[in-house]
């Protein structure tokens, strides 16, 4: 192709047609900025391709993390308020405002101390690639869940902290009043461990606190389910 324009020229110059051939250049230079225009826009596309596939690519790992997380904060949100129902038990046996604990068992300990764990998998793991959103509104709301996250890890931090503190001791305390009885015991059987100020007070400290949680892990799940309907929406846009 270069060998046929450049014979073009020759014979123009040789036949001293000089406007010819200022026009056939100014041709060929035309042709040639658009070669590179096209050559640009093809550049261009196929980049910006490759940045929606990595997005698209990114939503449907986020897609998942949130449902991962949508499967933990419910069975978070069960075992508080599992807790919430058995230290509700134990402060009607310590006000003696209890009417139907005969049929409700002791669970063979005060409470199962295991550290709730908090956070979010789609946080832990995509917080830093929030910034990779195109989408605003979205990126808002992702930005939103971590702020509620944050808020829910800490209610369930100082949880964490206080029953350590507190139903540790409290278990050794009342360990040899506590070790006759089972998880076939009534709670009834057990009024005279529990009506007392030490009990109650403490029993009220982690029902308010273990409250607290259960608010923030609720308000949690809410926006969980607003984050992977705008996701799921905004991966069928992207659509490469």
């Amino acid at each position: 192709m270069i060998k046929f324009f450049r014979k073009i020229r020759q014979r123009l110059l040789n036949e001293n047609r000089f406007s010819k051939y200022l026009l056939y250049a100014i041709g060929e230079i035309v042709l040639v900025v658009i070669g590179i225009l096209i050559a640009l826009q093809a550049n261009n596309w196929n980049e910006k391709r490759k940045e929606t596939l990595l997005e698209f690519n990114l939503v449907d790992k986020m897609i998942d993390q949130s449902i991962a997380d949508s499967i933990l904060f419910t069975g978070r949100l069960n075992s508080v308020k599992s807790d919430a129902i058995l230290f509700g038990h134990y402060i009607s046996i310590g006000q003696g405002t209890a009417n139907s604990l005969e049929s409700t068992n002791y669970p063979g300990n005060l409470l199962p101390y295991i550290k709730m764990n908090d956070g979010s998998n789609l946080i832990r793991n995509h917080a830093e690639d929030f910034k990779l959103i195109n989408d605003l509104e979205l990126r808002e709301k992702l930005m939103e869940y971590s702020f509620q996250t944050t808020r829910m890890n800490a209610a369930i931090e100082l949880l964490n902290v206080n029953l350590q503190e507190y139903l540790i001791p409290l278990q050794l305390e009342y360990y040899d009043a506590l070790k006759p009885f089972d998880s076939s015991s009534s709670l009834e059987e057990m009024k005279h461990i529990f009506q007392n100020s030490k009990m109650e007070s403490r029993f009220v400290l982690f029902r308010k606190l273990n409250f607290v949680v259960l608010k923030h892990i609720e308000e949690v799940k809410i926006k969980n389910h607003e984050v992977i309907e705008a996701l799921k929406s905004y991966k069928y846009k992207l659509n490469p």
